[in-house]
C-alpha cells in the first residue's frame, strides 16, 4: 500500500451560551493557496445542509428503509425517490422566485403538502417561509420512533420457540 499525504486543519466555532468548540479536519487538498483553510472550514459548515436534504428524503419521504429486494428493485425505488424530491424542489424554486427568497428557505413539508392537495391547473399559492436561523444548535440524538418493535437479536428459530412457549403458556 503507497503512502499518502493528508493535510490536517483546526480552527474555534465560538458558540453562544456554550463551550467553544474546535472542529480538526483532515484533508487530502493539500495546497493552501488552493485550498484556503477558511474555504475549507465553509465548505465543512455546507455539511449541515446536505445532511437536511438527507432528512428530508429519509423522514418526510419515508426513504428511511427500502422495501425491494432486488438490485433492479432497490434501483427503481432511489428512480422514484429521486423524481419526486426534484419535482418538489422544482415547486420550491419556482416558489422561491415568486416570493423573493432563497430556495432553501421555502419550507419542503408545506410544498408536498401543496403538491398531494393541489388541482391539476392549481396556482401555486405562498408557501411556507422558514426563518434564517444562523448559528443553531441542535443536540445529535436519534429519533426511532417509527419502529416500536424490539430488535431482532437472536436467531428467528429461537424467537419462533419462544412465542410457541408463550402461546402455551396463555
Amino acid at each position: 500500500m503507497s503512502p499518502f499525504s493528508l493535510r490536517e486543519l483546526r480552527y474555534v466555532l465560538p458558540r453562544d451560551g456554550q463551550r467553544t468548540l474546535s472542529v480538526t479536519i483532515v484533508t487530502t487538498l493539500l495546497d493552501p493557496a488552493l485550498y484556503p483553510k477558511e474555504k475549507i472550514a465553509a465548505l465543512y459548515g455546507v455539511r449541515w445542509t446536505v445532511e437536511t436534504h438527507f432528512a428530508e428524503l429519509k423522514t418526510t419521504l419515508k426513504m428511511r428503509k427500502l422495501k425491494s429486494t432486488t438490485p433492479e428493485g432497490v434501483l427503481k425505488e432511489l428512480i422514484a425517490y429521486t423524481l419526486v424530491y426534484n419535482l418538489v424542489h422544482a415547486v420550491m424554486c419556482e416558489a422561491a422566485t415568486r416570493q423573493r427568497v432563497t430556495p432553501d428557505r421555502v419550507s419542503f413539508i408545506d410544498t408536498i403538502r401543496w403538491l398531494l392537495t393541489a388541482a391539476a391547473d392549481a396556482e401555486l399559492p405562498d408557501l411556507v417561509i422558514n426563518p434564517r436561523r444562523p448559528g443553531r444548535h441542535e443536540p445529535r440524538v436519534t429519533k426511532d420512533r417509527q419502529d416500536s418493535y424490539p430488535k431482532m437479536c437472536r436467531p428467528r428459530n429461537e424467537l419462533r420457540k419462544d412465542l410457541k412457549k408463550q402461546a402455551k403458556a396463555a
